[in-house]
């Protein structure tokens, strides 16, 4: 597993309200990540099953089918993407919900703070990292544990 730089970071951005996505997509523009946007959670789905994405944001409230469904389904199809959810909402039992259910990384509320936003994106990524490093460790501790069983299976075997 190689190293993940910025330029390897792709997120999908959900949102319903076109304003919203090109928003975004103009508060982005300078970083090195790529964006890609979606204005459904279906048409999320579907740019999922084309493109890796590494963060998804999305809109809480949406027609047909929820930030919160989208993040519930997410999380069965896509384990590793990091979730955040963004959202002008002030219903506090639907963030909470939202928070408990999906386990999101972040709520962002809207009206959105382009700083702030930027930050969490860069947070969510730096998370990212240290989880993909994690699971690279993980693995390798997993093959190398194999191989030394092995070679003690074979010098206990020699001996008899």
């Amino acid at each position: 597993m190689a190293p993940i730089s910025d330029t390897n970071i792709s997120i999908l951005i959900v949102d319903d309200e076109n304003d919203t996505l090109s928003a975004l997509k103009r508060f982005l523009r300078k970083e090195s990540f790529i964006i890609h946007l979606a204005s459904s959670a279906h048409q999320a789905l579907d740019v999922l099953e084309r493109l890796t994405c590494e963060i998804v944001v999305t809109d809480l409230r949406m027609p047909e089918m929820t930030g919160l469904e989208l993040i519930q389904e997410l999380k069965k199809r896509y384990p590793d993407i990091i979730r955040i959810i963004l959202s002008g909402t002030e219903d506090i039992g639907l963030i909470i919900d939202s928070i408990n259910s999906g386990e999101i990384f972040r709520f962002i509320p809207k009206p959105l703070n382009p700083q702030l936003f930027i930050s969490i994106i860069n947070d969510a990524i730096e998370y990212y990292r240290l989880l993909s490093e994690r699971k690279r460790m993980s693995e390798e501790l997993k093959k190398n544990n194999l191989h030394l069983k092995k070679r003690l299976f074979a010098e206990v075997s020699g001996m008899s």
